[in-house]
């Protein structure tokens, strides 16, 4: 009976852990240095600020736009603060999406207004993640603030609205997801890590 109780709780807590690992690396940034190289240039350092996203999170995000993060989000994740000069110069961070043929993840550089640097994608197993795809997309992307970024959206979020449609036309659906994971990336970051980048702004002034 004790072995049985012992065996038990080795598999409960090991279950526990492949899932926290999970989780974790659910939008993780796999290299923060080749992604400051690809999506800035050289000369940048950084530092990483973890936080907690919880479930109210997910729902704050869900009253910005018609849908949210994904449940396996919830839990610690990493912003990276990138500095120029001894400057803030802007933020990294990832975003994985579901997608009918696998996970897509994304690496995103964001503005310090929280405007869209641009992205590309660290997993894709679609052959629509091409140079030339992302290149079209980003065209689209960068530098649009959070409304700009809606306005490519239908009213319900699940389709691209007629202006998106012009916007996107090279892999609209991909456009589609990617978007959509843009949009959350922002909102998330804004909601979650407010009270680290106000103390950003204060400093940088």
């Amino acid at each position: 009976m004790l072995n049985k109780i012992t065996s038990l709780l080795i598999l409960i807590t090991l279950h526990l852990f492949i899932a926290s690992q999970a989780n974790a690396a659910f939008c993780s940034l796999r290299d923060p240095v080749s992604a400051i190289q690809i999506l800035y240039e050289k000369g940048y350092e950084y530092r990483s600020v973890v936080t907690l996203i919880t479930e109210d999170d997910r729902v704050a995000v869900k009253q910005k736009l018609s849908f949210t993060l994904h449940q396996s989000e919830v839990g610690k994740h990493t912003l990276y603060v990138l500095y120029k000069d001894k400057k803030h110069a802007g933020f990294l961070q990832a975003r994985s999406e579901w997608a009918k043929w696998g996970l897509v993840e994304i690496a995103w550089g964001i503005n310090v207004d929280r405007s869209i640097k641009g992205f590309y994608y660290q997993r894709c197993r679609s052959i629509e993640c091409n140079d030339n795809t992302i290149q079209s997309i980003n065209a689209v992307l960068q530098n649009k603030s959070f409304s700009q970024l809606q306005a490519l959206l239908s009213e319900d979020g699940e389709t691209l609205s007629s202006e998106g449609q012009s916007a996107f036309k090279i892999a609209p659906q991909l456009a589609l997801l990617t978007l959509h994971s843009a949009l959350k990336t922002l909102a998330i970051t804004d909601i979650s890590w407010k009270e680290d980048i106000d103390k950003i702004a204060v400093a940088n002034k």
